[in-house]
Order: structure tokens, then C-alpha cells, then sequence
């Protein structure tokens, strides 16, 4: 859980998909995770995981540089932390958040602190720890029902349930604390999740890429412009990598070929010429054969559908 990268789904997709077990696909949102949060929770919560990854090791100091950090026996530079004193950084981190707002100045006393670096990693870390301790207490008590909880993935605020019959819908209230609301978005045969568009069809689930912005009613500037002062490389090698995440989110070369022929005229209208462009197309399946064996397609078919 609190991965981005869809690939650990898309991989527990593929184990579902090999069995043809696919059920319900069910999506969740925390609608309270940056504001309700007591800090007196949090920073309990957060001291504890601190414990945890100093008590795992025998080095006992953390060396940190403007570019670096790094787990260290002695100091070796003159900023380091101690189990001690990170603590305490994260303790007066958390409640001593102050607001300039006109001639108010406030301070922030619940939720996860606005605006600054550790926010995400906090909130992740939190939410982490509370399913750590119910999944290790469930597999103690009812693994049968623990397995149920195989295909369950978070991206912070945003959950996704595979084929878990619908028991972390019943169960989330024995996970979280009360503070926390967890509104259900999608539930059944269809739903969103990251960048992944999900829908159960014949036992399956079949996967394309998502990205809001296409549903937008007006135009989104992304991805490289070729006039602005950037190298030609840069420009075609972002398209190749654009076309390596289409291809592995989408399960059909259907849904391949229409996300790629609408990249491919995004980035002519940006400066793109045509055969360079399809030319990426050809070197992503030249050099990542396996993310496109799916589709059983060779060379021939790529040029009948792009060119």
C-alpha cells in the first residue's frame, strides 16, 4: 500500500486474469485524511515507525547533507539525527504550523500540517501503520479472512479492492481510526485507480490508461514542445517513454493503437515529425519486447497501424 507505480496492480490484475476470477473492483477516497487528524495521534504514530527503523538496525545515527542522507554508525557530517531528536523535529514540525492569513497569524491544531515536504510521506506513513497492526493481528486470529485483504492497494487518500468480496468494505471501520472518512466511489464491474481505467468483463479485467485530463472541456498543455528550447532527443525519447506507459496499462492493442494515435497527433501539432515519432513507437517494441508480447502483433502490424 501507498505506492504510486501501478504495476503492483496491474501484476495482481495479471494472477486474476490467469484464472479468470475477476469479481468486483471497488474504489475508496479519505475525505478527511488532511484536516481531522488529531496530532497527538499522529505524532504518536510517527514515533512509533521512528522506533521501528532505528531499533531494525545497529547504526544509530542519520548524516544528512542538502543533497543526501544516509543511515551511519558515527556522524560523519554536522547535521545528523538521533532517534532523539528526530522526534522531536517531527513533534515541533507538527505543531508549530503557523498561517499568515491578512493580520492573523493562526496556527494549524489538527490535520496533517498544509504545505510542507513531509505532508504525503506523513500522511502515508500513518495511514501504513494502523493497516500494518490490523493485518498482523487478523493473519493471528482469522487468516482466512486475512487473505481477503491480497488485492487491496492505496495511493495515500486513494484506495483500490480487488476481488475481495467486498470485505474491506466491511472491515475498514476496524482499521481506521473514527477520525478518518472513507467515502466509497466505485463499486462492481467498472472503476478508476492511479492512471488505470479498470472494467470486469468474462471473468477478466481489462485495463487502459486513465488521465483526466482528457475528459476536460478545454486544452491541457503537456508533454515536450519541440519549438521551445529543448533538444530533439529529449523531445522524442519523452514519447517513447509516453508509449511504454500506454502499453503497459493497456490490456487490448485496441486501446493501445487510440491512446498512441492521439499522442502521436499531440505531438505533431508540438513539433513532432510523423516517422520520427512512429520511429519511438518501433524502438519501444524493438527494446521491450515482453511489455508488448500481449498482443501478438509483429513489426507489419505497427506500421499498418501508425504509418
Amino acid at each position: 500500500m501507498g505506492n504510486r507505480n501501478p504495476k503492483p496492480v496491474l501484476e495482481k490484475i495479471q494472477k486474476i486474469n490467469d484464472k479468470s476470477n475477476a469479481k468486483i473492483i471497488s474504489t475508496f477516497d479519505f475525505s478527511t485524511l488532511y484536516t481531522k487528524l488529531p496530532h497527538e495521534d499522529l505524532i504518536n504514530v510517527l514515533k512509533k515507525i521512528i522506533d521501528f527503523a532505528f531499533n531494525g538496525g545497529r547504526k544509530k545515527f542519520i548524516d544528512f547533507s542538502k543533497s543526501t542522507a544516509f543511515w551511519s554508525h558515527k556522524p560523519k557530517h554536522k547535521n545528523f539525527f538521533t532517534k532523539a531528536s528526530l522526534k522531536r523535529a517531527v513533534e515541533h514540525l507538527i505543531t508549530s504550523c503557523f498561517f499568515e492569513v491578512g493580520n492573523l497569524i493562526l496556527l494549524q491544531t489538527i490535520g496533517i500540517p498544509m504545505g510542507i515536504d513531509p505532508a504525503p510521506f506523513w500522511a502515508n506513513l500513518y495511514l501504513s501503520s494502523y493497516e500494518c497492526d490490523f493485518v498482523k493481528d487478523l493473519i493471528k486470529t482469522d487468516i482466512v479472512r486475512a487473505t481477503k485483504f491480497h488485492g487491496i492497494f492505496r495511493f495515500i487518500d486513494d484506495l483500490c479492492a480487488l476481488n475481495d468480496g467486498e470485505e474491506f468494505q466491511k472491515s475498514y471501520m476496524e482499521i481506521y481510526p473514527p477520525e478518518l472518512e472513507l467515502k466509497l466511489e466505485h463499486i462492481g464491474t467498472h472503476a478508476t485507480f492511479l492512471d488505470l481505467d479498470l472494467t470486469l468483463d468474462k471473468g477478466k479485467i481489462i485495463s487502459k490508461l486513465y488521465d483526466k485530463r482528457d475528459d476536460f472541456s478545454f486544452f491541457i498543455v503537456r508533454m515536450p514542445n519541440l519549438h521551445s528550447n529543448i533538444p530533439s532527443s529529449v523531445f522524442y525519447g519523452t514519447v517513447m517513454s509516453e508509449v511504454l506507459r500506454i502499453a503497459r496499462a493497456s490490456s487490448l492493442f485496441s486501446d493501445f493503437s487510440e491512446k498512441t494515435l492521439s499522442l502521436m497527433m499531440r505531438m505533431e501539432k508540438q513539433g513532432g515529425d510523423r516517422r520520427k515519432l512512429v520511429k519511438q513507437i518501433f524502438k519501444a517494441f524493438e527494446n521491450h519486447p515482453f511489455i508488448f508480447k500481449k498482443y501478438n502483433i509483429c513489426s507489419t502490424d505497427i506500421s499498418r497501424t501508425f504509418y
